[in-house]
């Protein structure tokens, strides 16, 4: 993979995972009417972080060691920080009803409420409404959010790699 064609594949990506946030804005919150959970937000928010993180790799696509590896350590961080929110999500989903934890403030009352790091850390942590189980063409949610996540990591994986994917002989 050319250097052109990383920068492509980092910002198509960026602007994927952006794209990605405004689907579940629009069709799932707006068309369907699902109301978004503590984690589904929380989740939004690592694909603003990732979408964030490839587009400034893509536009400074940095050559010294230093900045690569902050680049790589903000598209990595951000990713395992979607797919642990994810995987927590599908953990609550898991759980029977009597062990789920209990409802609380919706999203934005809890960021008022508690301020924002509190209430950051109270949403990462989800509560009733995240046991929901909401599905989108047969698959729960927070497994569609995983499989973005995985295609994510996939993609971040095989552009810092640079041997080709397949050799044509």
């Amino acid at each position: 993979m050319t250097d052109a064609q990383k920068r492509m594949t980092l910002a198509v990506c960026g602007l994927g995972s952006w794209g990605l946030i405004l689907f579940s804005w629009l069709v799932l919150e707006k068309m369907l009417y699902l109301n978004p959970c503590h984690l589904c937000m929380m989740q939004r928010l690592a694909f603003l972080l990732i979408g964030l993180a490839f587009l400034l790799d893509a536009a400074f696509f940095p050559q010294s060691v230093w900045g690569s590896w902050l680049m790589k350590f903000l598209k990595y961080a951000s990713i395992f920080l979607g797919i642990g929110l994810a995987a927590r999500h599908l953990y609550i989903q898991s759980l029977p009803l009597e062990k789920a934890p209990k409802c609380g403030l919706d999203f934005w009352a809890t960021l008022e409420h508690k301020g924002y790091l509190e209430g950051l850390w109270q949403s990462m942590q989800g509560t009733g409404s995240c046991a929901a189980k909401d599905t989108f063409l047969g698959l729960t949610i927070p497994t569609w959010s995983m499989m973005g996540f995985l295609v994510l990591l996939v993609i971040a994986v095989i552009c810092e790699n640079n041997k080709p994917l397949f050799r044509i002989k």
